[in-house]
């Protein structure tokens, strides 16, 4: 296939997507020019889950994505990234967004093969991709995993070393982890990370070797030894949430 491919997802008459099908040797600001976003923009990705969490984790996270996260983005207008299936927090994002009218850009970043889409030629996984993201870059090979790669690229694409650029861990199993690796051990210069302490899996694995300094995790330790590891408890509600993002993208008020 070419470097990349443009097209339209249609999941109903109202609601439409812009998307590229991309593989390893596509150029990132041309994949970026196909989907209408220009560079240097503030950005922000979203990696976890929801997986194990109780009823009340789960409406205290919902309220941090709905409150804190959509809010913030919609007024600062930051572009949003994360893996754009109907699942977990990605799912909150997405159903968040149309919710409230938000018009930031979020996108949605999924292998092909693992993922499936309305009227699509392609045969591909059995997880549906969530309608509410504006935007989705859909790998043209792997399986779950093989877009954390991507997301950081797009991450520091998007900021072009000029614009603040932020990671927040939720939760989140394996390919989370891999994630935040890939956003700070493994990324120069690291892209800042903000943990939500106490959503559980990885999040909670995290915070615990940050506060302790102590973990039996080699990439867990490499995770807090190379990037800037910042934390917010869940607990604490939107408001801590919006504070933390205010400061990390340099915004004086809420």
């Amino acid at each position: 296939m070419p470097e990349y491919r443009a097209f339209t997802i249609r999941f109903d008459d109202q609601q439409a997507s812009r998307a590229v099908l991309v593989n390893s040797r596509s150029n990132l600001h041309a994949v970026l020019a196909a989907l209408g976003i220009e560079p240097p923009r503030p950005v922000l990705f979203i990696s976890g889950g929801a997986a194990l969490m109780g009823v009340d984790d789960l409406r205290m996270v919902r309220a941090m994505v709905e409150e804190a996260i959509v809010s913030f983005a919609h007024q600062h207008n930051l572009i949003v990234i994360d893996g754009g299936t109907q699942a977990g927090v990605m799912q909150l994002l997405g159903e968040a967004r149309q919710q409230r009218g938000a018009t930031f850009p979020l996108i949605g970043v999924a292998p092909r093969p693992m993922i499936y889409y309305p009227n699509s030629r392609h045969h591909g996984g059995e997880t549906p991709l969530q309608p509410g993201h504006s935007h989705f870059v859909l790998m043209e090979r792997g399986s779950w995993g093989h877009e954390s790669q991507m997301i950081v690229n797009l991450t520091r694409a998007i900021s072009g070393g000029v614009k603040p650029m932020l990671g927040v861990l939720i939760n989140g199993g394996k390919v989370a982890e891999q994630d935040i690796y890939l956003a700070t051990a493994r990324s120069e210069p690291p892209v800042p990370v903000l943990v939500l302490d106490g959503s559980g899996r990885k999040a909670d694995e995290v915070s615990a070797a940050v506060k302790t300094g102590e973990t039996s995790s080699r990439i867990i330790r490499a995770i807090v030894a190379g990037g800037a590891i910042d934390l917010v408890s869940l607990h604490a509600g939107p408001a801590a949430m919006l504070a933390k993002l205010a400061r990390h993208f340099g915004v004086s008020s809420i």
